[in-house]
């Protein structure tokens, strides 16, 4: 019988590129870069929600650890590093489009190990997917020193319901080796607005503000309880800074959960309601890669706590504080210190506003500590009894005030960055009298680096711990 030879068929492995998807809209360029570098989950050294120690245990490890983060610069050279919100913490760079726009992201790995960019929410073809898989793209894996151009589409499933609110959150991260790369740090958020519905800038219309909240648990040690930190932002025990707001704005509070099994969690307001869906609450519940964005009326002012309402996390650290200012009035006078130029000498510009007459003064201090988030207030106030006219300036020299408190070398100490100064009490000729009804109102600060980006209101206020050599914490229950 004659045997009839069959060819061995093999399958046969072809990465094509897809086409890209087309859109409508404009064109978002965003220059992103992954880089080693090192975070500090408690920059104040401090718990900040209760002005205490850190608690001795978990934290004998320390907490500063090695990260590997996204940091967006301006342009192709990437010199120059675009400034983040300080609540931001760990996160990289918000990616924002409007439905219909098209966002192309310049990435440059500047890491030691392959890295890429995985978007979650938008329309992509194979090469910018940036997920290593078989089969993969060309941007799945991009290696140390190499370059990559992602382009991604916010198409109409990448939006919001009309339902909803008019943006909504997803994730983006590396998904080389992605849990070890988000322990590393690489995660960011996208916003999507509605078609219509958004600024230039890719922010919505109609929204006093933003925040972005990432809730995970990091593991330093490979499992060991002391290598737990139990983080919002990145940062743990109240450290989160930045979280401030004025009465009467609406806020869109964009929530992220990342992580493993662990990481079920629940974010909860104190004093305020936000509005999810069709329904009121206090409490959000976020899985690992959870992305929910709800509507905050902020109209109770005061510092409220925000945090993770499992108890675990919550004893470890999950938490933060939020703060609702007054909506700010015309100041009474126009405050310029220089604290820094002559050495134990602080001087202070004020400028009177035209019209009334002011015949005393009394001002305040606080000096900003390295971690902008942990500030001291001094017990005293500096009063004037010193008319200024109308549309007058006069400069008042503190020099004595401080060589008598022996502050002199203190407040050149290389922790302070800067001193803010407000008034606290303003009488004028006529009789009347001008007190702030917000802590910080009117406030001007005098920064150590004359660069450093304004601060839009004054951080909580954090009292300088005095702790007995001999206290002994009660242990917090740990992660097991």
């Amino acid at each position: 019988m004659k045997k009839i030879m069959y060819p061995l068929c093999l399958p046969l492995l072809i990465f094509l590129e897809a086409t890209p998807p087309v859109s409508s809209g404009a064109t978002r360029h965003y220059y992103i870069a992954a880089e080693d570098t090192t975070w500090d989950y408690a920059p104040s050294k401090a718990d900040l929600i209760h002005s205490d120690m850190l608690p001795p245990d978990p934290r004998h490890a320390g907490t500063i650890w090695k990260k590997t983060r996204y940091v967006e610069y301006a342009d192709t050279s990437f010199s120059t590093p675009k400034e983040q919100p300080p609540w931001l913490g760990l996160l990289g760079p918000i990616i924002r489009a409007e439905v219909g726009d098209t966002i192309i992201v310049d990435f440059l790995n500047r890491s030691a190990k392959p890295h890429g960019i995985h978007p979650h929410g938008l329309r992509y073809d194979k090469a910018s997917e940036g997920a290593l898989y078989a089969p993969f793209g060309t941007g799945a894996r991009i290696v140390p020193g190499a370059r990559f151009r992602y382009r991604w589409v916010a198409d109409s499933e990448s939006g919001p319901l009309p339902n909803g609110p008019s943006s909504v959150v997803w994730v983006y991260h590396s998904h080389v080796d992605e849990a070890v790369e988000a322990n590393l740090g690489l995660m960011g958020a996208i916003i999507v607005t509605a078609r219509g519905k958004a600024k230039p800038d890719g922010t919505p219309r109609g929204v006093g503000r933003e925040f972005v909240t990432m809730f995970m648990i990091f593991d330093e040690l490979q499992g060991r309880p002391e290598g737990f930190f139990y983080t919002i932002n990145g940062y743990i025990f109240g450290n989160v800074p930045g979280l401030a707001m004025i009465k009467g704005e609406r806020v869109r509070w964009h929530l992220l959960g990342m992580g493993d099994e662990n990481d079920v969690h629940t974010a909860h307001w104190h004093g305020q309601t936000v509005r999810g869906g069709d329904r009121y609450t206090d409490v959000v519940e976020l899985l690992p890669a959870s992305m929910v964005s709800v509507d905050m009326n902020a109209d109770n002012v005061g510092t409220w706590l925000f945090h993770c309402q499992v108890s675990e996390h919550m004893e470890n650290g999950m938490m933060a504080t939020f703060t609702i200012h007054e909506r700010p009035r015309a100041c009474p006078l126009r405050l310029s210190p220089d604290f820094w130029s002559t050495p134990g000498k602080f001087t202070v510009r004020v400028s009177n506003q035209p019209g009334k007459a002011i015949s005393a003064l009394r001002l305040r201090a606080e000096y900003l500590a390295l971690t902008v988030n942990n500030i001291h207030g001094f017990p005293d106030e500096w009063t004037w009894a010193t008319a200024i006219g109308g549309d007058e300036d006069k400069t008042f020299e503190l020099d004595d005030y401080f060589r008598a408190k022996g502050l002199i070398d203190y407040f050149h100490n290389d922790g302070i960055i800067g001193w803010a100064v407000y008034p606290s009490r303003v009488d004028y000729a006529d009789g009347t009298t001008w007190t702030p009804k917000d802590r910080g109102e009117c406030f001007a600060v005098s920064w150590r680096d004359r660069g450093h980006p304004t601060l839009a209101f004054l951080p909580p206020l954090a009292p300088a711990l005095e702790i007995p050599e001999d206290y002994k914490r009660p242990p917090r229950r740990l992660r097991q």
